[in-house]
């Protein structure tokens, strides 16, 4: 009878060792699957973020082509619209148009200004993130107003802007490409867009090529 109570003590130990070590390996399965649901939440997160701002880029880049696209389009009187511009900015001149709801004409200016980032103590444009910025005014407001510009940021936190002209710089010269165009009586043929995001910027911006001049 002596023996039999360390038997009886020992048994109940073993089974204490075999929970204790079946608890050990549902915690290590339980904490696999959780890092494994992290990480796929995770990657969820990420290509929503991505899909974003591929939905961004490509919706500013349709606005771009209709704005600029209306170029093609001539003035009442039969003039073309006028554009000026250089490497970082534009200004274009769109004729009236009564199918897009434009009754007067309109001075579209296209340009990068520094950055105020999501934060209201950033100090503008010192992270290097520049926003890009289309303002519209009246190119003849009514007789005693004056031309109020509305400034709209259509893509924020960018890296830079480049634009390029294709065109012939005086008449009957062959067309080529140019940094800037300075033209008065007509516009350049293509407009090429080119935008820059830094390196951690997930965003991506293929050139863009936009047809202004329809020809003769």
């Amino acid at each position: 009878m002596s023996r039999s109570a360390p038997d009886r003590g020992a048994v109940e130990a073993g089974f204490t060792l075999v929970e204790t070590l079946v608890c050990l390996a549902l915690a290590g399965l339980i904490g696999v699957l959780l890092l494994n649901a992290v990480r796929i939440a995770g990657g969820a997160s990420a290509a929503a973020a991505r899909a974003a701002g591929a939905e961004e880029v490509q919706s500013v880049r349709d606005h771009l082509r209709r704005t600029l696209g209306s170029l093609a389009q001539r003035r009442p009187d039969g003039r073309r619209p006028t554009l000026r511009g250089g490497p970082d900015g534009l200004v274009a001149a769109l004729a009236p148009d009564q199918a897009l709801e434009r009754p007067t004409e309109l001075a579209v200016t296209l340009s990068r200004v520094p950055s105020r980032g999501q934060l209201p103590s950033r100090v503008p444009g010192r992270d290097g993130a520049f926003d890009l910025l289309e303002s519209r005014a009246e190119a003849e407001p009514p007789p005693g107003q004056p031309a109020l510009p509305r400034a709209e940021v259509i893509l924020g936190r960018i890296g830079g802007l480049a634009l390029r002209y294709y065109g012939a710089p005086s008449e009957g010269a062959r067309p080529v490409w140019l940094p800037a165009w300075s033209r008065p009586d007509r516009p350049p043929q293509i407009v090429e867009i080119q935008v820059a995001f830094s390196p951690a910027d997930r965003r991506r911006w293929p050139p863009l090529l936009i047809a202004l001049d329809p020809g003769p």
